[in-house]
């Protein structure tokens, strides 16, 4: 009976995170509801490597997010605070990223191209920037939902 049990462990894969018993896969964009994402935050957006990225300013950060007209994305509209008001800094797409593990948003202009990466626990969200193609991690993100 020992026996068979161990070959029964031993012949049974594990399941990997969003799998259920049976083979099938859930992806992990359907465990991430776009709720879990949406509203206002409030934090800090701070440098981290300042040589690939030299004219980084930490910011304080009011991020808006809310849900886009596309099926599972969601718009984000980023400010920094100056002299107490809120300052646009940009709006972005954001989408739940399976590879990476987060609400990624991808930005590119003339002068640079970087990836935002996301992620929400309850009423925290942290997250990076990272600088392109390198992927250096040039900013950290850390916000509490209002």
């Amino acid at each position: 009976m020992t026996a068979l049990i161990v070959l029964l462990l031993v012949a049974t894969p594990a399941l990997s995170a969003g799998q259920v018993a049976g083979g099938s896969a859930v992806p992990a964009s359907a465990v991430h509801d776009i709720k879990e994402i949406l509203g206002t935050w409030e934090g800090t957006s701070t440098c981290t490597d300042r040589v690939a990225a030299p004219a980084c300013q930490d910011e304080v950060a009011v991020y808006e997010i809310s849900a886009a007209a596309a099926q599972g994305a969601a718009a984000w509209k980023a400010y920094k605070i100056v002299a107490g008001q809120k300052v646009l800094m940009g709006e972005l797409e954001l989408r739940y990223s399976d590879t990476d593990h987060c609400w990624r948003a991808d930005f590119s202009s003339p002068r640079v191209a970087s990836i935002w990466c996301l992620s929400v626990k309850g009423a925290q969200m942290t997250g990076t920037a990272w600088l392109m193609p390198g992927k250096q991690v040039i900013r950290a993100v850390s916000a509490r939902k209002k």
